[in-house]
Order: C-alpha cells, then structure tokens, then sequence
C-alpha cells in the first residue's frame, strides 16, 4: 500500500515535534532513492528516513540501522555540501496533498546564512526529492524530468521549482451536503461506490474510499444504483464522520495482518475485510512505517532469493541438456 496524505500528515506530527529547530549532523543515502538525516533535534538525537521510491515513496522518523555504500552516490555528496549542519525552521504539507517542503537555514562555503529547501514529492512513479536554493531554483534532485520525458513540467538544474499540478478533483473536506447529492445525481448509476468517491474527490484514499461504502452499504462492491436513497444519504454520513476526524486529527496507526504478515496501513480504524485480517495498533506512525517496510523489504527480498534460485537450476538444467544432446 502506498502512503497517502493522511498518514503523512500524521506522520509529519511527529517528525516536527521532533526535529523543529534542531540541526542536521549527517546525511547518508542508504538507497538509490532513500536519504536519512541525522538531526539534534529537540528531545535528542533522531533519524529522518525520505524515501521518493516510485514503490512506496515516505517520510518519518526511523530507528532501523541501514547499511550505506561504501562510497556515498553523488546527490548524497550534494546535499552534504548544502546541508551539512542546517537548522530546520519548517515542515509543511500542502493541504491534502502528498508533497512535503523542508525549509532550512544552512551555511555557504564563505560562513554566510542561507536558504535551503528539501521538497519531497511522494506520489508513486514519480516521486521525487529534490534540493532548491534560497530563490527557488533547482540545484539537483533524486529524479531529474527533461522535455522529452515531459513537455507539461521540467525537473532540471538551474530551473525554477514549479509544483506538481493540481488535480481538478473538489477536496473531500470542503464538500457540502448538497453538493455530495448532486455529484451522486449526475453520476452514471453503474459506476462502483469507492470509484465515484476517488474520481470525484481528493484526499481519500482507496482504502478509505471502500471503507466508507462499506460501512454505508455493508459491502466494498457496490455500485451506486444499489445504495437506495437511504444508502447514499448513510455515505454522506460516513464521508461527514471521515472529514471530522480529518480536520480534528484523529488519527491512528493501524496495521493489517493477513497470516500474520503486514497487508496494509491506515490513519483510522477499517472494518471491511472482518476476521479475514487482524489488527495491530502501533504507538506512532514512525513505528508503525518502520515496521511495515522493514516486513515487505523482508519478504521482497526472500521473492527474490526464490527467483533468483529458480533461475540458477534452470540455467544449470539448460547446460547439462545441451551437453548430453
């Protein structure tokens, strides 16, 4: 499961509690697209993990030990260059979305003070990190766009840092109830439930999408012909319930096991899947992203073991039937 707006935003609650105003102390770049920040923060020493893996891209606090290459790549030289003991004065999240500015106070090579920015861009395949100067400009990022591989939006050297764009979707939190009823109106009657929810809005994600359909309808496949006037009305109740705790941050770090192995994560309770899934309550979401990675890493690399080996019989099966034809 990817991380989505929500459980980033609770993530970053406990990032700033932690790390606001402190001082960076190392940098390293433990993956191709990870980099983790030492930082003397307020209650001590912590780790911040950033990761723009198109795969599960994130950012939180981190207590795993991760080896580092023997030779540091070169954004990690660069962002040690610039950041090398930089104070972090913000951490901001646009509403909603899942990009996140680090704004930071660093020193240049002459000892005077200036401004530096880290943006992580954690939305799947084209997740980013990226480092801007103190007027905006690109000084490099993880994941560079030229105009061949983008003609809407340059991610370069030298360029101004522009946004991903805005999507045209309403967000979840500023609908009415009319409004709700109106879009459900206009809307093609077989179209399933979840999908109305995430076509006409942002800020849900999948996983919160069935979970309201279920608990307005008892079922995560339904379409929107068979909710029934009753039902669309209890969907808009669950939609009011899910934007209330939103807006009052209620939040809580949950994890789905199926077998006794992490599935899936979320920032408030899910009842659709019953007894096929446990749960599990971490006391914070760093702990709970930690955990949940460090499991699907885990087992991704046992797949590959697996194929790995698959492969080394085959090819030693292909050799002796060629030497014995």
């Amino acid at each position: 499961m990817a991380l989505d707006a929500l459980c980033l935003a609770a993530a970053l609650r406990e990032v700033r509690e932690a790390v606001l105003g402190g001082r960076i102390d190392k940098i390293a770049q433990p993956g191709p697209h990870d980099v983790v920040l030492s930082v003397r923060g307020n209650t001590g020493n912590v780790k911040v993990f950033l990761s723009a893996d198109p795969a599960h891209p994130r950012l939180h606090l981190t207590t795993l030990e991760r080896e580092n290459p023997a030779s540091p790549p070169l954004f990690c030289i660069l962002l040690r260059k610039h950041l090398s003991g930089a104070r972090i004065l913000s951490i901001e999240q646009p509403y909603m979305e899942r990009t996140v500015t680090i704004a930071l106070e660093a020193t240049n090579e002459l000892g005077d003070k200036v401004s530096r920015t880290l943006v992580l861009e954690a939305m799947g395949r084209h997740a980013d990190l990226l480092l801007l100067d103190g007027e905006g400009r690109i000084v490099d990022s993880l994941r560079r766009v030229d105009a061949e591989m983008s003609a809407a939006r340059q991610v370069l050297p030298g360029l101004y840092y522009e946004p991903p764009a805005a999507g045209e979707r309403l967000p979840v939190t500023a609908e009415t109830a009319e409004g709700f009823l109106d879009r459900l109106a206009a809307a093609n009657p077989e179209r399933q439930a979840d999908a109305f929810l995430l076509d006409s809005y942002f800020g849900i994600s999948p996983l919160m999408a069935s979970e309201m359909v279920f608990r307005a309808a008892g079922e995560t496949d339904c379409r929107l012909c068979g909710l029934g006037e009753s039902g669309r009305t209890r969907l808009w109740g669950e939609v009011q319930r899910f934007v209330s705790a939103v807006l009052e941050s209620r939040f809580t770090p949950v994890c789905l096991l199926r077998d006794g192995r992490p599935a899936e994560f979320s920032c408030l309770p899910v009842a659709q899947y019953g007894g096929a899934m446990e749960t599990e309550i971490y006391g914070s979401f760093s702990g709970l992203l930690d955990a949940f990675y460090q499991a699907r890493e885990q087992q991704e690399r046992v797949r590959q073991r697996g194929a790995d080996l698959l492969r080394t019989a085959a090819t030693a099966r292909d050799r002796l039937l060629s030497k014995l034809a």
